[in-house]
């Protein structure tokens, strides 16, 4: 089955299973609820990620190019959507989530063979190997791309929005130089990234049958991003630098490692939740849901093309390198400054909504 095939059968699944499992969701319990940090209206159903494994699952084995370590993906996948569902239900510890995701990595990395085993030439020096470092440190990615993921999962349409962004920009990569499982992988991704968003992007449309992610989502959204990275730059044949493989997910991986620093310096633990993200910043200084969603999917989209271009250009690991930590810095410089720069936007804003009047 060619990948369109595939795609647009991944999409109706997804898409079917939403409608048919919204039912059971509400008999079950599955579903979230407004209050505390939890703004939204209304009782809504939980079962976006799990419907979104289902339509990969149901395309996978008819594809023509398959995608390599299928087996190990989809058992790794099916175990961070079941943990996540969990968690969704019953609130699991966050120890129990992380065992579940370095699971996850490890079965991916030895049933799949995606381990990082170079950082590429990003000093000017060579290619810097990880040696005997470099299945912890494959694990390590593959956990801090799932949990930047979750982390994103703040507001309607915004994670999807960030996955795909990422999952395009790596289906780029893959179609320009040439990679047939990464694509299949990529456009897959995207399908069922789709069919999600249709009931939950912001919209009047929509509202009757809103569906959230949940962390069973925002875990296989990060995984898939994850597994796609290592598969260009790691595979058996890689097509991109490894430095390349992280522009894709760079806004929400930035997004995790700032949150980390500012939480450990207020004393708390890393995994506190908190309203300091970029996202929250845009929603604080006047932005619509819908606004910040397609400002940040934009975002995501502008970084993740841009290093995938940039090394078709031939642009050098190193400076490739140096320039992530560019795009890392002004990010942490726009988070730092979140109460002022919302204070500047939503002055901004009422100026020109009165010259507008």
């Amino acid at each position: 089955m060619s990948r369109i095939d595939a795609a647009l059968i991944a999409f109706l699944v997804t898409a079917l299973f939403i409608l048919a499992l919204r039912p059971v969701a509400y008999s079950i319990g599955l579903v979230d609820r407004p209050g505390g940090r939890k703004g939204h209206r209304g009782i809504v159903p939980v079962i976006g990620g799990i419907c979104m494994y289902l339509g990969i699952v149901a395309v996978a084995p008819l594809l023509t190019q398959p995608i390599d370590g299928q087996g190990a993906f989809i058992v790794a996948g099916g175990l961070l959507v079941l943990v996540g569902a969990l968690d969704d239900g019953f609130d699991i510890p966050p120890a129990v989530r992380l065992v579940a995701q370095a699971t996850a990595a490890l079965i991916v990395c030895l049933g799949a063979g995606l381990v990082a085993e170079n950082l590429g030439n990003i000093l000017f020096f060579g290619n810097i190997s990880l040696g005997m470092f470099a299945l912890p440190f494959t694990v390590l990615v593959i956990i801090s791309v799932i949990n930047a993921f979750n982390m994103m999962d703040g507001l309607d349409g915004l994670a999807g929005g960030i996955g795909l962004a990422a999952l395009t920009a790596g289906t780029l990569a893959a179609l320009i130089f040439g990679e047939g499982a990464g694509a299949s992988l990529g456009v897959i991704g995207i399908a069922v990234v789709l069919s999600f968003l249709l009931f939950n992007f912001p919209s009047i449309h929509n509202r009757s049958v809103r569906t959230f992610m949940g962390d069973a989502g925002s875990t296989l959204l990060g995984f898939i991003v994850a597994c796609m990275g290592l598969k260009l730059a790691h595979g058996p044949e890689p097509i991109i630098s490894p430095v390349t493989a992280l522009w894709i997910a760079a806004l929400p991986i930035f997004d995790l490692f700032i949150s980390f620093g500012r939480r450990i310096s207020k004393g708390q633990s890393p995994l506190h939740p908190d309203s300091e993200h970029l996202h929250h910043i845009l929603f604080r200084a006047g932005f619509s849901v819908r606004q910040v969603a397609i400002i940040m999917t934009a975002l995501a989209f502008l970084v993740a093309s841009t290093g995938v271009l940039a090394h078709r250009a031939g642009v050098p690991d190193g400076v490739l390198f140096f320039g992530l930590i560019v795009v890392g810095a002004i990010q942490l410089w726009t988070v730092r400054r979140a109460w002022r720069l919302a204070s500047w936007l939503r002055r901004r804003r009422r100026v020109e909504g009165e010259l507008g009047a």
